[in-house]
């Protein structure tokens, strides 16, 4: 399988070895496995800048020669994509919702795909969801012995509540990923029993979360059977970050994330980890993981 590349851009056109090969919202253009690719991007706006790259592929992955100026993930499967941001990208921050408190004004904060939630004059806390992110909400919720905030909304894993406590910065005391929380508005802020049991795709990465962590116990805890926790660390070998797959790998597994890794400065290889499982009557329990690093 050739790899295939895909730019991200704003809009210009595209040249590969000197020869034009579209536009940068055209369809995937084929790399060789191996060798030099020399890519030329002439953006249509004026104000941004074109760029040259000779760009390093081995076993069809990207190995090197990103500029200052572009990123690269390479996705399971041989999709390489690579991101022009055309120069310098700008803070952005959309406040999504605001609260008064007794600690200040409290705002609920989308800054490049991360959502936080934090106060005027500082003290953010970032909350572990994945974007993007829809129906965003940020209420009260009463307690009897401290003051607690509830953000809910969508992500890309689907519906979340996180629960926290107003201190400075806040501080998350419980995040449910996968499956909104009926966060009853009464003393005891109680959760529903359904709401306790983590999703699949909850267990799946916070396993991945612990191995990375070398926190081999916990991660034991989370298997059907604790004796496999080395093998499947193993087989999923090394990695720096968890990402949602943006390409699922077709049969790989019910369950699936990705599992990020640097190759060199600006160039991140993702492998694509599967989980199977079943619950045992109390919680989903993980079976079985399986690896996929296919370029």
């Amino acid at each position: 399988m050739h790899p295939m590349l895909q730019v991200l851009a704003p809009p210009g056109l595209l040249y590969v070895n000197g020869r034009f090969c579209g536009e940068t919202d055209g369809g995937g253009i084929p790399l060789t496995r191996d060798g030099a690719v020399y890519l030329e991007y002439r953006p249509l706006e004026p104000r941004v800048p074109c760029s040259a790259l000779k760009l390093t592929m081995r076993g069809g992955l990207l190995i090197d020669g990103v500029s200052d100026d572009a990123y690269a993930v390479q996705w399971p499967g041989g999709l390489l994509e690579l991101e022009f941001r055309g120069g310098e990208v700008p803070d952005e921050i959309i406040t999504h919702a605001q609260l008064k408190t007794p600690l200040g004004q409290l705002r609920l904060l989308e800054r490049l795909g991360a959502l936080s939630v934090g106060y005027e004059d500082g003290g953010e806390t970032e909350l572990p969801v994945q974007g993007p992110f829809s129906e965003l909400n940020l209420r009260t919720q009463p307690h009897p012995t401290m003051p607690l905030v509830a953000v809910s909304g969508q992500g890309s894993d689907g519906a979340f509540t996180s629960m926290c406590r107003l201190s400075h910065p806040p501080e998350i005391l419980q995040t449910i990923q996968g499956r909104a929380i009926d966060w009853a508005f009464d003393t005891s802020a109680a959760v529903s029993p359904a709401a306790r049991i983590a999703s699949p795709s909850q267990i799946s990465r916070e396993w991945l979360e612990l191995t990375l962590a070398q926190d081999h116990s916990g991660a034991a805890r989370l298997l059907a059977n604790s004796a496999y926790q080395q093998r499947f660390a193993s087989s999923v070998g090394a990695y720096e970050q968890i990402v949602p797959l943006r390409y699922p790998v077709p049969g790989l597994a019910p369950v699936e994330w990705g599992a990020l890794s640097l190759a060199a400065q600006r160039i991140g290889h993702v492998s694509a980890v599967g989980f199977v499982g079943a619950t045992d009557g109390e919680s989903w329990r993980i079976d079985r993981v399986i690896p996929y690093a296919g370029a």
